[in-house]
Parts: C-alpha cells; sequence; structure tokens
C-alpha cells in the first residue's frame, strides 16, 4: 500500500454525534496499541461503519505498515476540533501527522484519520469574548468552551510577570503559546478556560501610567474576572490558575472571591524583594546588599532615588508604586489562607523558579499537593539543547507542552486529585 493510501485511510466522520465524550481516553488508547502493535484491542475501540470498512486482518496490516514507515507514536499534542471531532499532532520518531478522532455516544470510534501535518502560516487572532470594565481599564480576554449542554468546570488562567499577554507570549521576544496550548487542551477533555490580557497589555488598555499600575490593580482586575465567572451559570466549578507572579496574584483572587479550587503554577514561594536580592547575590554580593537597603526604603512604602546604575532597571522611578504593593504580600503567609483544595506545579528545568519555591508553598500550605514535572521548564515545556531564557523553547510556539503538565491539571479540576496526597 502507497504512503499516500495510507494517510487518508480510514473513513469520514457522522455529523450526528454527542459531545459528551472522552478524547482523551481514546486518543491515549490509540497511542498505546498503536505502539504496541495490539490491532485487536485498536479493532475493540471500533464503532460498526469502521469495522465494517477495516475488518480485524486489514485493521493488523494497516497497523504494521505505518509502524514500519512512521516509528513510535512519541507524543499527541492536543490541536482542535469541535462538536463532531478532535484533533491532535502526532509527533513520530519519522515524522508527524495530524490525527482525527471522531467518538459516538457509546465512545466508540466512527471516525480515525490520519493526515499530513501542516504548522499554521499565520497565527489565528483570538477573540476577544470576555471583557471587564474595570476601573481605568478594560481587561479583555479569551473564554474557551467545550461543547457541552451541562454545566462544566472553568479555569481563570492568570500571566506572570512583565508584558506576559494571554497566550504567554510578550514584546519582549517571549514566545510560547503555552496559555493558549493549555487552554485548547482543556476544552478537548471538556473544561473552559478563560485566559487574559493584563492591564496595559495586548488588547487589555488602560487609560493609567505606567507609575499608577499597582500590583494590587491587578489582583483587583483577577478578582473582578473571578466574580464575572463565578456568577455565569454556564460553569459547575471556578479554579484559579496562577503561572510565576500570576501564582500569587491568583491566590489572593481566590482568597477574596472564595474560588472552588486553586492551582499554583512555576510559582515563587519567597517574598518579590528577597527573590530578587538572592539572584543578585549571585552575580554580585555588593550589589545584592545595596538592592537590600532600597527595597527596605520602598518596603516601608518610601519611594527612592537610585544612584547605581546596574540597579536601573530594578528601580526605575515608573516601577517603584508596583514594588511597594506587591512586597506587602509573602506568597508563603498567602496560601494557608486559602481553605480550598490546592495543587502546586512546578518543574524540575525551571531556571526561573525552584523546586524549593514549591515546597516551600505545599508545606505552607498544607494539605497542598505537589507535583514536580520531570524535564518541564518555566514556559511549561520540555527543553532540549539550551535551557536558557533565550533557548527554542521560550521562541518556538510550536514546541508542544508538558503532557504531565495537562494531565495534572485536567485530574485536579475534575476532583480526580484533590484528596490523593504523594
Amino acid at each position: 500500500m502507497k504512503k499516500s493510501c495510507l494517510l487518508t485511510l480510514l473513513l469520514s466522520f457522522s455529523l450526528y454525534m454527542m459531545a459528551q465524550v472522552n478524547y482523551p481516553i481514546a486518543a491515549a488508547k490509540v497511542q498505546r496499541y498503536y505502539n504496541q502493535q495490539q490491532a485487536d484491542s485498536l479493532y475493540a475501540m471500533f464503532g460498526p461503519a469502521i469495522k465494517a470498512a477495516l475488518p480485524a486482518d486489514q485493521t493488523r496490516a494497516m497497523l504494521s505498515q505505518l509502524h514500519s514507515q512512521l516509528g513510535e507514536l512519541q507524543q499527541l499534542t492536543p490541536s482542535g476540533g469541535d462538536a463532531t471531532y478532535q484533533t491532535w499532532k502526532a509527533t513520530f520518531s519519522k515524522g508527524a501527522l495530524t490525527m482525527i478522532l471522531a467518538l459516538n455516544k457509546d465512545n466508540l470510534l466512527e471516525g480515525f484519520r490520519f493526515m499530513p501535518y501542516q504548522e499554521k502560516a499565520v497565527a489565528e487572532k483570538d477573540p476577544d469574548n470576555f471583557v471587564l470594565h474595570a476601573a481605568g481599564a478594560d481587561i479583555v480576554g479569551t473564554l474557551t468552551m467545550p461543547v457541552n449542554n451541562n454545566k462544566v468546570p472553568v479555569v481563570l488562567l492568570i500571566a506572570g510577570s512583565g508584558p506576559t499577554d494571554r497566550n504567554c507570549n510578550s514584546k519582549l521576544g517571549l514566545n510560547t503559546n503555552a496559555f493558549k496550548m493549555l487552554a485548547e487542551a482543556l476544552q478537548a477533555d471538556g473544561i473552559a478556560c478563560l485566559r487574559y490580557d493584563k492591564r496595559g497589555v495586548g488588547a487589555s488598555v488602560t487609560s493609567q501610567l505606567q507609575s499608577e499600575v499597582t500590583f494590587d490593580m491587578m489582583v483587583d482586575d483577577a478578582s473582578g474576572l473571578l466574580k464575572m465567572l463565578k456568577e455565569d451559570q454556564r460553569f459547575s466549578t471556578i479554579v484559579v490558575a496562577g503561572h510565576s507572579e500570576g501564582s500569587l496574584i491568583g491566590m489572593l483572587a481566590a482568597q477574596r472571591e472564595h474560588a472552588d479550587r486553586y492551582i499554583s503554577i512555576a510559582g515563587p514561594g519567597e517574598r518579590i524583594d528577597l527573590i530578587i536580592e538572592r539572584q543578585l547575590a549571585v552575580q554580585s554580593p555588593p550589589l545584592a546588599q545595596k538592592a537590600k537597603l532600597l527595597f527596605d526604603s520602598l518596603r516601608q512604602g518610601q519611594t527612592i532615588h537610585n544612584t547605581e546604575p546596574a540597579l536601573q532597571t530594578i528601580f526605575h522611578p515608573g516601577i517603584q508604586p508596583y514594588f511597594i504593593s506587591w512586597m506587602k504580600y509573602t506568597p508563603t503567609e498567602e496560601i494557608p489562607k486559602l481553605k480550598i483544595p490546592k495543587l502546586i506545579i512546578q518543574g524540575t528545568e525551571d531556571i526561573q523558579v525552584s523546586l524549593n519555591d514549591a515546597r516551600m508553598l505545599q508545606q505552607a500550605g498544607a494539605p497542598a499537593i505537589l507535583k514536580e514535572i520531570n524535564g518541564m521548564n518555566h514556559v511549561l515545556k520540555n527543553p532540549t539543547g539550551d535551557k536558557s531564557i533565550n533557548g527554542p523553547s521560550y521562541r518556538d510556539p510550536t514546541q508542544p507542552l508538558n503532557l504531565q503538565l495537562v494531565k495534572d491539571i485536567e485530574e485536579f479540576v475534575k476532583g480526580v486529585i484533590v484528596y490523593r496526597q504523594q
């Protein structure tokens, strides 16, 4: 059989299938049965239409030939779909294809197809379909909804520091699409997700000067969005997930609006001034000592005049009010105030936030669950080669998410791992 025939082999989809199906489980089974060459197990997943068109002996031949041509199926990354089907980027050891599955109401395959994989030449513009009219700003975001007539859980996803937008990209060179990928993966598993541009970033315009924006305003914005989600009758469970600086913002917003669950992703455990001082001490202990004196003044609410050129970026007059507001909060003091299920996620390859930070949060927030994800870095990818912030994982938006991250979040949101301690 020619390769071109193999890629277009396997049937069209019925247009009248129920949306309440479990695609992630089906995809994982297909991957396992393919890699283990368990043709009979794959055949058992077929609905009547595929069984009629592809008998068991042909299924075995097809599986063997695909494996010979493409090698192991190493990773499946959700890439889209609707009520009738779901798609994945299927990464094999010898190339990549698009895998398309369609399930019927009994979760049997009524559509199963591999197509040539193509990266999108132009990034799709995310719909601005969720807006909070806040004091001095309009906070704009994208709400991704699974196709479901019943209430679904929703995750409010809060970005980290700097001009990071709703997709985990920034004008400073960060280009990952990590949050967009996470939202689409959650959507494929029946979970809604709201991700948004922070005040003054992307589509979230503000009338305020940079020097007027404070950390507390970021908490106000997250709280406002959280309140809107709580009032929305489409949602059954409200989950706050904060990444990096967003971890602390999420803690405070979840306290204020009484979220149902909380997730910290690569969240620091210490106060921000202590983190910066520690990072500076690695480079220059004298510089770190100067920074400590300046932070001491800011912590007392006093703006300062910095005469050290090497510290100009940190202590620029325009961001001093932000730091004054930020330093009021210590993550390990705030997380115990959350009397809800808590999940702490930290990658072992993160060069910006340490495993020790995650362990501090877990201990302070006990009985919080800690998930240390092997191989994952700060932008939720698995870096290869250059692991620095200038490496490919920080610059290539096509690199897939760490799949364990997706699995842990999905299980926590659905209540599977809430009470199962490590």
